[in-house]
């Protein structure tokens, strides 16, 4: 792209040497979590930004079932700063999880629930499956 403006890449997370979950104090066994029991996480289309990076290492942890439909993929972040009376929006162009890009491509979750807008009123198909995988679990 002649013209283009080129923007150096910055690690903003990963979760590369990460092997297993830690506590703030990076204490590897987690003996004063109060939660203990199985989780599960809700996502769809509407799933955006931070929350698409929490589902990834949710997913990636196995700390629960992801479940819904794929995320959106819009990762990518913008803010805007007023400068002498003028607008500068500086925004990120590519971010990458543990060297994978997002962006355009989201989450998949492992239990694949369609939300049907026609179904709606009987109840949330997603949230009755996680409800159904928990309830075994």
């Amino acid at each position: 792209m002649a013209g283009a403006a080129r923007f150096p890449s910055i690690l903003i997370c990963s979760t590369r040497e990460r092997r297993q979950v830690t506590d703030r104090n990076s204490a590897s066994e987690l003996e004063n979590v109060k939660w203990r029991k199985p989780v599960a996480m809700l996502v769809n289309g509407g799933t955006r930004s931070g929350k698409e990076i929490l589902a990834y290492g949710f997913k990636k942890y196995g700390l629960g079932e992801v479940i819904g439909s794929r995320t959106e993929g819009a990762v990518l972040a913008a803010t805007a700063f007023l400068i002498d009376g003028g607008l500068l929006l500086l925004a990120v162009g590519h971010v990458q999880v543990d060297g994978e890009r997002l962006e355009g491509d989201g989450v998949a979750p492992t239990i694949e629930v369609q939300a049907d807008p026609a179904s709606m009123g009987l109840g949330d198909p997603q949230l009755n499956r996680a409800i159904a995988v928990l309830s075994v679990a």
